[in-house]
C-alpha cells in the first residue's frame, strides 16, 4: 500500500507548479483527478515539444492521474465540481485570486460542502497584499523573489535559472503543506486552507543573503558559478568542455595545491579560508591556467583520484548515458498516445516500503466514466445529456 493511498485531489491546475505538485503526490498513491475544459483541455496541452503532433508537455506534468472534464463556466458544471468535492480530501488550483470566489467556490462555501477538505491555492504573489492581483509566470516571479538579482556574473547582467525554478519549488512546497495539513487533519477531523505564492517561494531560497543584509547591509554581487563564501570553487573550461570543481576546505585545497604544483597557490595569503575567499579572483585565474590544458576526463579523473570534490557538467547526452542516473531510477518509460513509448524524469524519492509506478498522463476526460459514473452514480443517460450540452 503507497503513503498516501486513500487520498483524493481534484487537480484544477494549469502549466506546470500545481500539476507538479499534484503529480509528485499520485507518485506518493494518491488518487489525483485532473479537471480539464471539455474537448480542449487544459491549455498546456498545445504547448510543445511534440512527437507525431502529441505534446510531450502535458505528461512531463501529469502522469498518475485520472483525467475528467468539467465546463466550470456553467452553473451545471460547478453543480457537478460540488459533487466531486464531496467525495475528496484536497482540492488544488493555481488560478489568479478571486477565481474560486467568482466560481461559487470560495474556502468558506467549501467549507460548508466538505469540512474536512483541504484547499491549496497556488499564485504568483498570494492571496494577500497589496500585489496580490498580478500575474506571474516563472520569470516574473524569479525576479520579484530576488534570484535575477544574484544570478549571472556582473558583465552579464540578470540570467534565469535555466529552468522553471520558480514554477517546480512552488510545487514541491505545495505538496509538503497539503501533506502536513492532512496530518493534521487527522488529529483535528478539519480540513484547512493553503496560500502558496511563487515569489514567497523565490525569497525562501535566498540563502544567507537575507541575514546578512539585515545585519550587515551588504547587497550580494553576481558571482556566477563561483562559491561566495568559499574558494576555490568555481565551473572552469577544460580543452573540449567544463568541469566544476570545489576545493575550499583546508584539506582540499593542501591536496590541489600539491597537485597542481604551480608556486603561485603556496603564496601563505591563500592557506586560510578567508584568505582564499578574499583573494578569490587571483586564485582561480591562476587555477584556470591549469584546466584550460586537459580535457574534461582527465581533469575529472585526476582530481577525483586526489580526493578533491568535482564533476563535469553534464549534457542532456550525458544525462542519457550515465549509469549513475539509470540505476537511480531517474529516467522513466511512459506511452503516450499517438508518439508511442517517451522517456520523462523520475520521482527521486527512494522509500524502503514504497515502489513508485508511472502511469501515462490521462487524456481529455479519460476517466468521464468511471469518476462520474461509477463514484457520482450519475446514468449514462445524464452523462450522454452533459457531453451534449458541453458540461462534461
Amino acid at each position: 500500500m503507497k503513503p498516501l493511498e486513500g487520498i483524493r485531489i481534484i487537480d484544477l491546475g494549469r502549466f506546470v507548479s500545481a500539476p507538479f505538485c499534484g503529480m509528485l503526490l499520485g507518485d506518493l498513491g494518491a488518487e489525483v483527478i485532473k479537471v480539464e475544459k471539455p474537448v480542449s483541455g487544459e491549455d498546456s496541452r498545445g504547448v510543445g515539444p511534440f512527437l507525431n503532433g502529441a505534446s510531450l508537455y502535458v505528461p512531463t506534468f501529469n502522469r498518475n492521474k485520472k483525467g475528467v472534464t468539467i465546463q466550470t463556466r456553467k452553473q451545471e458544471g460547478i453543480q457537478l465540481l460540488k459533487e466531486l468535492i464531496q467525495t475528496a480530501d484536497v482540492l488544488l488550483e493555481n488560478y489568479r485570486p478571486g477565481t474560486l470566489e467568482k466560481m461559487g467556490l470560495g474556502y468558506k462555501t467549501i467549507q460548508k460542502i466538505n469540512p474536512r477538505m483541504i484547499v491549496a491555492s497556488i499564485s504568483g504573489f498570494g492571496q494577500t497584499g497589496p500585489d496580490a492581483l498580478r500575474s506571474a509566470f516563472d520569470p516574473i516571479a524569479q525576479a520579484v523573489g530576488g534570484l535575477y538579482a544574484i544570478t549571472g556574473t556582473e558583465q552579464s547582467g540578470p540570467l534565469g535559472a535555466g529552468t522553471v525554478i520558480a514554477d517546480l519549488t512552488t510545487g514541491l512546497y505545495t505538496a509538503y503543506a497539503i501533506l502536513a495539513a492532512v496530518i493534521q487533519r487527522g488529529r483535528t477531523g478539519k480540513g484547512q486552507y493553503i496560500d502558496i505564492a511563487m515569489t514567497d517561494c523565490m525569497v525562501s531560497l535566498l540563502h544567507i543573503y537575507v541575514p546578512d543584509y539585515a545585519a550587515n547591509g551588504t547587497v550580494p554581487k553576481r558571482h556566477g558559478n563561483r562559491d561566495p563564501l568559499s574558494a576555490p570553487a568555481d565551473c572552469y573550461q577544460t580543452a573540449d568542455g567544463y568541469i566544476v570543481m570545489h576545493a575550499g576546505e583546508d584539506k582540499a585545497y593542501a591536496s590541489l595545491k600539491q597537485l597542481i604544483a604551480d608556486a603561485r597557490l603556496a603564496d601563505p595569503k591563500f592557506d586560510s579560508h578567508q584568505g582564499r575567499v578574499l583573494y578569490q579572483e587571483e586564485l582561480e585565474k591562476y587555477l584556470r591556467d591549469w584546466f584550460k590544458d586537459k580535457t574534461t576526463d582527465e581533469a575529472e579523473r585526476t582530481l577525483l583520484n586526489n580526493g578533491i570534490m568535482a564533476a563535469r557538467v553534464y549534457d542532456m547526452p550525458h544525462i542519457f548515458t550515465s549509469e549513475q542516473i539509470k540505476q537511480r531510477g531517474m529516467l522513466v518509460e511512459m506511452d503516450v498516445p499517438n508518439a508511442g513509448t517517451c522517456i520523462f524524469q523520475g520521482n527521486p524519492i527512494h522509500m524502503s516500503d514504497l515502489q513508485i509506478s508511472y502511469k501515462r498522463a490521462p487524456m481529455v476526460g479519460e476517466h468521464n466514466q468511471e469518476i462520474f459514473g461509477t463514484l457520482l452514480k450519475k446514468e449514462d443517460g445524464i452523462l450522454r445529456s452533459m457531453q451534449e450540452e458541453g458540461i462534461i
